[in-house]
């Protein structure tokens, strides 16, 4: 039978530490009135108010303060000082973070004013100051782990490794034997080609400073006859690396065949001084002798209009060389055309001018036709280049030489020419002639302002500064052998 007594739940035993349900009511203290006033401080210096969101900076921050000036509103009712100039904080002195502090410049809170209360509770007052609002941030500073001395060394070759140098490591783990070559090659070019020209690289330097100095001066010495043999194997006239004029490096008697024996007995120079002295103008097929004849004979310099007429000649010889059967190759014509063509002045074909001497054409084929009819394209390069040596010998304007420099003649101490009318008459684009000139050890160079009456500029600077000449100077500058450049 159930009981009628109803069983309690008994509380649990309190510990006597439990916390209250309820908050207990703040006790409000009565504060006496304070007399509140605002100090008027125009002072850059002001009082900074320093927010780190994100940042938990330590109290024993030193922070570096930095002013810069800025433009201030003449409008603003702000501190003059603070509106005349914004305040930088920074500081490095964490180990592993770096600090900066800014003003706000372009948010909402650029354009509100802060202040700072000071209460004194003796004089029962409290004075407001405008301060400056600053956030600081914080980023971590890049520091690099301290390891041994053989693990930083090979951590800065890793560094130092560029995308070719990690190309070159695949390609020499798994590339074929072709690629492994060419890639070994390509290393072997840049480093030779890191050196400039004539030095030595730093590992020739190493080797040389360990080999005895007669050793050292053998390579310079066999450095030296490889840079004369490749000179002597281009298809080029051999010069005279000991003259002490320019007019002796390519003297006559290496660039004509037989020397001034075989310029006596060039047919045809009666008839241009006739018709220079009759007041008519001599046509040819050449733009540059056309251009230069008369003012040859007007010189009476004998030997200049004998050089001049032997240029005509190889041009011609040129002009008239007939396709060969390899590419690139020509071929002489038949010997009884070669000869009219070498003996007309005018590269007409109903020329009736006494024919050449055999002997001429003979040393003529000789030298630049060393294998019989067939012409290489070794022999043209020969032909154009003898003709480029022999234009030298020819002044800007031959009537004026011997006199001043600026006044048409050539200078004591170099010997000039325009390549342009050679370009045209043998059919060249201008990087190949100008190139056959820096073969011979010419320098291409602008034409002077005091040089303008000498080449006949009428156009002013404009015209000059499209215009370049050749010049011959002792020493002779030569293209360098190369050494493989980067690719």
């Amino acid at each position: 039978m159930p009981s009628d007594k109803v069983e309690k739940k008994r509380k649990r035993a309190s510990n006597g530490h439990e916390r209250p349900s309820k908050k207990p009511a703040l006790e409000l203290r009565d504060l006496p009135p304070l007399a509140a006033s605002v100090v008027d401080d125009d002072s850059e210096l002001a009082p900074v108010i320093v927010t780190t969101p994100g940042v938990n900076a330590p109290r024993s921050l030193r922070l570096k303060p930095y002013l810069k000036d800025r433009a201030a509103s003449s409008t603003s009712t702000r501190n003059k000082g603070i509106v005349s100039s914004e305040l930088l904080l920074q500081s490095s002195e964490h180990p592993k973070m770096d600090f900066v502090g800014r003003e706000a410049n372009d948010d909402a809170d650029s354009q509100l004013k802060h202040y700072i209360a000071v209460v004194d509770p003796e004089k029962k007052s409290w004075q407001f100051v405008e301060v400056r609002k600053v956030t600081l941030r914080g980023a971590v500073r890049s520091t690099k782990r301290a390891v041994e001395d053989e693990s930083e060394a090979e951590s800065e070759e890793e560094e130092m490794k560029t995308m070719r140098a990690q190309k070159t490591e695949l390609t020499n783990s798994f590339g074929t034997k072709q690629a492994r070559k060419a890639a070994q090659s390509m290393a072997e070019n840049a480093q030779l080609s890191n050196a400039p020209a004539g030095a030595a690289s730093a590992a020739e330097s190493a080797i040389l400073s360990s080999m005895p100095l007669d050793t050292a001066t053998d390579i310079a010495t066999k450095a030296a006859s490889v840079q004369a043999q490749v000179q002597a194997n281009k298809p080029i006239p051999q010069a005279n690396l000991d003259a002490s004029h320019p007019s002796d490096v390519y003297p006559l008697d290496v660039l004509v065949p037989g020397g001034l024996s075989t310029l006596q007995q060039l047919p045809g120079i009666t008839e241009w001084q006739e018709t220079v002295h009759s007041g008519q103008a001599v046509s040819t097929t050449s733009r540059y002798v056309s251009r230069r004849v008369e003012a040859v004979v007007n010189s009476t310099n004998t030997t200049q209009l004998q050089v001049l007429r032997f240029i005509f000649l190889l041009l011609e010889l040129a002009r008239g060389l007939r396709p060969g059967k390899e590419r690139g190759s020509k071929r002489l014509p038949p010997r009884e055309e070669l000869r009219r063509i070498l003996s007309s002045p005018t590269g007409a074909k109903n020329d009736t001018t006494e024919a050449l001497p055999v002997p001429v054409i003979d040393a003529v084929r000789r030298k630049f036709a060393p294998q019989g009819s067939q012409i290489t394209k070794n022999d043209i390069t020969f032909i154009h280049t003898t003709i480029c040596a022999l234009s030298l010998h020819i002044p800007p304007q031959p009537a004026k030489d011997g006199g001043s420099s600026s006044q048409g003649g050539n200078s004591p101490n170099e010997l000039a020419t325009d390549p342009s009318d050679l370009r045209d008459d043998l059919h060249l684009e201008n990087p190949v002639i100008t190139q056959y000139f820096r073969e011979l050890g010419c320098r291409i160079d602008k034409i002077r302002e005091a040089e303008f009456a000498k080449w006949n500029i009428k156009g002013g600077k404009a015209e000059a500064a499209a215009r370049r000449v050749a010049r011959l100077k002792v020493p002779l500058v030569f293209p360098k052998v190369s050494r493989g450049g980067k690719k």
